[in-house]
């Protein structure tokens, strides 16, 4: 392994005294380097070391912090709060310390989605020279509403019960709930209401009041939230990801809908879901990063493509990214999604 792929640790220092930890890679290819790619997690920024060289490869740098109250950073870890002013902050101290090489992409997958277009968002309305050139939100889960709840209001029991048991209380993230222990809480759940499944003895002073948050909180406006973005966006999803609708109506919903999309047979885990053959047709064509390549390139260039694209079978010939039209993405979408999926 060559030296520049090996990640030097920074801290970030907020405005209230929290220590924001994360790791920096350096692009592996030679030159100047085509941008840097911001990734903010609640899942332990140690994981994130072949994503990183993902990006490495393209010829990006790549920083991936921990979130406020998560793995390496101090402060209090409350999901879906303070991901837009801890992400703003992040970008703007990158750039005072001359790490902010080329345009700034935001990126990432799921809950990293969401502090993605978070911190996009408070760049945008704050007084910082600094923008976003793009961000590329993979599977989005948007915001406690949308994560808790089916698009028809339904609670989404089992996903919600294991991921918030996993990752949504402690400093580190929890060994998944047993399949027989997750099933019982969710039929506690469903006889009674939500918000009465947990308590403090189990997960800890204010553990209660988190997941009463949840199951309280308004649906997102996105219009209202991400119609006057500029900011170029990329939403990747799928007809099996358990948040599909809502991916679909984020890209609606930003700047007005001049957003690309891109579209597959895939669920949350991407190209993790893929069978055997789907996986290496999807490989021969370059993954999912030669399509996001093609986009950060239309962004570099000043021309970035608002157009669908879907990954589908072509009679005859294998699979093929396509032209894709969006209504009747969102008609399967509501049909072939997962309502109750296992956590994330």
């Amino acid at each position: 392994m060559t030296a520049d792929r090996w990640p030097r640790y920074l801290e970030f220092a907020m405005e209230d005294g929290a220590i924001l930890a994360a790791d920096s890679y350096h692009s592996s290819k030679r030159g100047r380097t085509q941008g840097t790619v911001l990734i903010r997690t609640p899942y332990g920024r140690a994981q994130y070391g072949a994503q990183a060289g993902a990006w490495q490869r393209a010829g990006y740098d790549v920083v991936v912090q921990d979130v406020r109250g998560r793995y390496g950073s101090t402060g209090e870890w409350r999901p879906y709060s303070r991901e837009g002013d801890d992400g703003a902050a992040t970008a703007a101290s990158l750039a005072r310390a001359g790490l902010l090489r080329g345009p700034l992409v935001l990126a990432g997958a799921s809950y990293d989605a969401h502090c993605a277009l978070e911190a996009a968002r408070t760049l945008e309305t704050s007084r910082s020279a600094i923008r976003a050139a793009a961000v590329v939100a993979m599977v989005p889960a948007l915001g406690l509403f949308e994560t808790a709840r089916n698009p028809d209001g339904t609670p989404r029991l089992g996903d919600r019960i294991g991921w918030w048991h996993m990752h949504g209380f402690g400093r580190e993230s929890a060994p998944p709930l047993a399949p027989a222990e997750l099933e019982r809480r969710c039929r506690i759940a469903a006889e009674q209401v939500p918000e009465q499944l947990v308590h403090d003895a189990e997960y800890g002073p204010g553990a209660r009041a988190a997941w009463s948050r949840l199951w309280s909180a308004p649906r997102t406006d996105l219009e209202t939230r991400y119609g006057r973005s500029k900011t170029s966006l990329l939403v990747v999803s799928g007809r099996n990801d358990f948040f599909a609708a809502e991916a679909l109506a984020l890209a609606a919903a930003w700047s007005g809908g001049r957003t690309a999309l891109l579209w597959g047979p895939w669920g949350h885990r991407l190209a993790g879901d893929l069978d055997a053959g789907t996986a290496a047709a999807l490989r021969a064509q370059g993954g999912l990063m030669a399509r996001i390549q093609d986009f950060l390139e239309s962004v570099r260039n000043g021309t970035p493509a608002a157009e669908s694209r879907e990954f589908a079978p072509v009679p005859g010939t294998g699979y093929s990214w396509l032209p894709a039209e969006r209504a009747g993405i969102l008609g399967r979408a509501s049909t072939t999604a997962a309502q109750d999926p296992i956590p994330h």
